[in-house]
């Protein structure tokens, strides 16, 4: 019983006027101006408040930390969590910016009106309007992603979530450093969401890190006092402000990886993909430093496993696109023409299909680099192809 009503009197103290468990002496210095008016919608007023360094230089100009309001709120910039971690983020040598929203379907409009209002007045705010970044947690995270993550902003040059459940958002930035931060004792479904976006954003290739907090829960920052909290707060400081220092450069376009290679073709982009993939091709041979064998994005072997996997999973379409571009980008292998054939066999094509057969025999004949029993295989598909299909 006594245990009981410890915890009970522990978490008594209302959410909103819980401190954050990570506390430095200079956050009692920083300088905040509240209250400013980023928005009017009818007569409705929104506010924000910007958290500035001691002794800040009104001449410079500095990263921001947006805390994301993604739930609709007019009082998120008054709980003291927000205003614990708006200091901290500030006696660090960054600007903060927490912010009201309204509920309901007007919250991601709000949210981009914040972010617009902070980068068309970054002069005037002492901003730099080319590092800004936001956090986001819990609830908030879906909006604080979308906002962050999807093309137009530029701008948003770091992501940090904590224990929030991502959105669905398709298709990643690949310039936007993300933390995700998850609570090990947090709900299920919650950290599914958590780990299903860290898989997408590895299969896209973008650039992500997730600190798993097993002993965390939901709030962990205000609610586990524990040297690992603590810890894990004055990573995300770090983080933000190595990646707001020094942001990764804006992608001009994707850089292309295997695996993100495939995530074009099953997500509608097979056009995309191909055309990437040959100005890869392109780029690669032009670059005498490039290694053939370690950097394994136009390597023949790996193509021809991805051209098999797509045969054999459905997508026999963007299979014979990538057997052609196989053979486009190694015309002299016969392994590539074998494998062509077998695409279009398997689209019912058997003219062709006999064609690249025979065109696959005729190189094995000119071959000097194929081992012997990688060339008696090949010869074996191709000639059982050819018999088949005639």
């Amino acid at each position: 019983m006594a245990i009981i009503i410890s915890a009970s009197r522990i978490f008594a103290q209302p959410v909103t006027e819980r401190p954050i468990v990570y506390q430095i002496p200079a956050m009692k210095q920083v300088q905040v101006k509240e209250k400013i008016q980023y928005r009017k919608v009818n007569d409705t007023a929104l506010t924000l408040d910007i958290y500035y360094p001691e002794k800040f230089n009104k001449s410079a100009s500095l990263p921001v930390v947006i805390f994301n309001n993604g739930v609709g709120s007019m009082d998120l910039p008054q709980w003291r969590v927000y205003k614990d971690w708006a200091k901290l983020i500030a006696a660090n040598g960054m600007i903060a910016v927490s912010h009201q929203t309204r509920p309901g379907r007007t919250t991601l409009e709000d949210g981009g009106a914040v972010l617009d209002y902070l980068h068309q007045n970054a002069k005037q705010l002492n901003i730099d309007a080319d590092r800004m970044a936001i956090w986001t947690c819990s609830g908030n995270a879906r909006i604080g992603m979308r906002l962050a993550l999807k093309p137009g902003r530029e701008y948003i040059r770091t992501l940090v979530v904590y224990y929030g459940p991502p959105d669905s958002l398709g298709e990643l930035r690949q310039d936007v450093p993300t933390l995700m931060v998850r609570a090990g004792l947090d709900a299920q479904v919650l950290n599914m969401g958590i780990e299903n976006f860290v898989q997408s954003a590895l299969m896209q290739d973008a650039r992500i890190e997730m600190i798993n907090y097993v002993e965390g829960i939901h709030a962990f920052d205000i609610y586990n006092n524990t040297d690992e909290s603590r810890s894990i707060i004055k990573q995300t400081v770090d983080f933000l402000r190595k990646n707001l220092t020094n942001p990764v450069p804006i992608a001009k376009e994707k850089v292309l990886t295997n695996r993100n290679f495939m995530w074009m073709i099953h997500n509608g982009q097979s056009k995309e993909a191909f055309a990437a993939f040959r100005k890869a091709v392109t780029m690669y041979r032009a670059d005498t430093t490039f290694h053939p064998f370690y950097n394994a994005v136009i390597r023949e072997d790996v193509l021809n496993t991805n051209a098999y996997y797509l045969l054999n999973n459905g997508r026999q379409n963007d299979a014979l696109e990538a057997f052609k571009l196989m053979v486009e980008t190694y015309p002299a292998s016969a392994n590539a023409y074998d494998g062509l054939g077998d695409a279009y066999e398997r689209l019912g094509n058997k003219a062709e299909a006999i064609v690249s057969s025979q065109k696959a025999i005729e190189l094995l004949e000119k071959d000097t680099r194929t081992n012997a029993q990688t060339k008696a295989r090949i010869r074996e598909s191709a000639e059982a192809k050819i018999n088949r299909l005639k």
